[in-house]
């Protein structure tokens, strides 16, 4: 079964296939452009604008992969606690936790080509936890460990 909008983002990858590097650069802006939205308690506006750096990071992903993706997917996730924390000072130490998840996650899907918590389930964390701040620290635990337990399964695999 073919996924929902490949269609799309086969043509608008076959359009812009040699500007890849280019496109990846401004998904990654695009997508911090987020942290002071998210910071200023426009945090949905921000989601949105995540959103649409990932789109385009999924267009520039199918025309052709450069070896900065997952660099810039990796920073561009791990930005979005750090404008929880500006949000609010008091979700700091949760932040952090789910920070360095991400980077375990990251790590591992640079290192092998994939993990098993993807966009998806990271972006449906960061949703859940602008529709409810209050249990931001509660969330961004268990997204760090889900991000931990991830990343200790897919590396497992390998050995």
């Amino acid at each position: 079964m073919e996924k929902l909008g490949s269609p799309v983002l086969d043509r608008c990858a076959a359009r812009i296939a040699d500007h890849t590097r280019i496109l990846e650069l401004v998904s990654f802006c695009v997508g911090l452009a987020a942290v002071p939205l998210i910071a200023r308690h426009f945090v949905w506006i921000g989601l949105a604008v995540f959103a649409a750096g990932r789109l385009i990071a999924a267009v520039a992903a199918r025309a052709n992969k450069s070896d900065l993706a997952d660099i810039y997917r990796t920073v561009a996730y791990a930005a979005l606690p750090f404008a929880f924390v500006l949000d609010a000072p008091v979700r700091a130490l949760p932040a952090v936790f789910l920070m360095f998840g991400l980077a375990a996650n990251g790590a591992v899907a640079v290192k092998f080509g994939r993990s098993l918590v993807g966009a998806a389930e990271l972006l449906i964390l960061f949703v859940l936890a602008s529709a409810f701040p209050a249990w931001f620290g509660l969330i961004a635990y268990a997204g760090g460990v889900l991000c931990f337990v991830a990343a200790g399964v897919e590396a497992s695999r390998r050995i």
